[in-house]
């Protein structure tokens, strides 16, 4: 018998795949601000105002570190090539439309201000909001 995923079945480990992938690339690229690990990740941030490539723009080193979060997916959960598969291509789709200018109409500009004022807005606006780290709401609670 043979089985064909519907897209319930590949939407669901997807997400499971980006939300691990999400949370440990937030702490990940935290870290990547420290002291000790910028200079790893400091060429990712050469330019104030990235474009679309910026996103491949890292050292060879950070790319696992800040990957760690898909290899836990996977180790905890079954291995499902397509989801991985489009896991993988929406990380990139949403990494590369994240350094474009050109894409702020659809995704805002949290990640360009991370390019600006760099100690602020690590990961996805949900995660910056949970751990206090939105460029706006620091701005926020720094007045109060």
């Amino acid at each position: 018998m043979e089985y064909k995923l519907s897209h319930l079945d590949i939407m669901d480990k997807t997400i499971l795949y980006l939300l691990y992938y999400d949370i440990f690339y937030y702490f990940m690229h935290r870290l990547l601000h420290t002291k000790m690990f910028y200079l790893i990740h400091k060429i990712h941030h050469k330019k104030q105002i990235p474009d679309y490539f910026d996103f491949y723009n890292v050292d060879i080193v950070e790319i696992p570190i800040t990957s760690v979060g898909l290899g836990v997916a996977l180790y905890l959960h079954e291995i499902y090539v397509y989801q991985l598969l489009c896991s993988i291509l929406i990380i990139n789709v949403r990494g590369v439309m994240a350094h474009e200018t050109n894409c702020v109409f659809l995704l805002g500009d949290h990640h360009l201000d991370h390019h600006k004022y760099i100690y602020c807005n690590y990961g996805e606006y949900w995660l910056d909001y949970i751990f206090d780290t939105a460029r706006g709401r620091q701005a926020r609670i720094n007045q109060e």
